[in-house]
């Protein structure tokens, strides 16, 4: 695959022969809240992993492009951010984004013949990566992005969504002492793999001065765009709670026991000086007898 870094409008194409490993993900049909009135909402997937890497696996309707905010790792600067692109699906006008159409994209044994161009570039500060189409398209849209926080992620929303983390099987989050997940999921599961799932349903904030202004203005308050949110974890191991819990438990020991010998030698000093002290005070005073 040809990454390419420069402005937006330098566009790269890149060839949809290239070597893409479709068996690197999972493409779950997973459409839980993702149709809200029977409108679709977009639905985006994050396998997370111990080695740097997240897989990302977003179910679309009608994208011309993909907007990624990487986490760069400023000590790999020559890596890439984002590599093997898989599009399972088919250009909007030739599909509609219904249960049945995304059972079958799924299902695919090879990628889609759609070209798409890869690019990055700062905007505000901050860098973007840009996987732009040739025509808008509906269907599964999966990615490798590098993570570099390790056991740490953090993904910026693009509201509105359907969000979920999938844990590495036998990792966990949520303790207060080791790490957390802000904001709390609207759900937390389990898969027939054992993996924790947390799941996050259109999770924005709401821009207080915004809701003010639009009070004020004849558009209706949904009219104003939602702001798009930070969803963080942390995760680690199962046993890691109960690590952490022994650990801290054998220090207090280790404490405990300091303090005690401590203790100890502290009253056997004052003891050996109160002797000391005593036996002078006897001698002064024998002396004082003999005048």
């Amino acid at each position: 695959m040809l990454f390419i870094s420069g402005c937006v409008d330098d566009l790269v194409p890149v060839d949809g022969d290239t070597a893409q490993e479709l068996s690197a993900y999972e493409f779950e049909l997973f459409l839980n809240n993702s149709y809200d009135d029977g409108t679709f909402i977009p639905t985006h997937s994050f396998y997370l992993s111990t080695n740097g890497s997240v897989r990302v696996v977003s179910i679309l309707e009608n994208e011309s492009v993909v907007k990624i905010i990487p986490l760069e790792d400023l000590s790999s600067q020559n890596s890439e951010t984002v590599s093997n692109v898989v599009i399972l699906g088919d250009i909007s006008n030739n599909t509609n984004a219904t249960p049945e159409n995304f059972e079958y994209f799924a299902s695919m044994s090879s990628v889609s013949d759609i070209n798409y161009t890869i690019s990055d570039d700062v905007v505000r500060g901050q860098k973007y990566v840009f996987v732009e189409f040739e025509e808008p398209v509906t269907g599964f849209i999966a990615y490798t992005m590098s993570n570099a926080l390790g056991q740490d992620f953090i993904y910026v929303t693009t509201p509105p969504s359907v969000v979920r983390y999938v844990l590495p099987e036998g990792y966990t989050t949520g303790n207060s002492l080791i790490g957390k997940v802000k904001p709390e999921p609207d759900e937390i599961y389990y898969d027939s793999d054992g993996r924790e799932n947390l799941v996050w349903t259109n999770e924005v904030t709401t821009n207080s001065f915004l809701s003010m202004l639009g009070s004020y203005s004849p558009e209706d308050e949904g009219s104003i765009e939602p702001v798009p949110k930070l969803i963080s974890v942390k995760f680690y191991t199962e046993d890691a709670p109960r690590d952490l819990t022994i650990a801290a438990g054998v220090l207090g020991l280790v404490a405990l026991s300091v303090f005690l010998r401590f203790r100890n030698q502290r009253k056997q000093l004052e003891k050996i000086r109160n002797e000391f002290e005593s036996q002078m005070s006897n001698s002064k005073k024998k002396g004082n007898g003999k005048n």
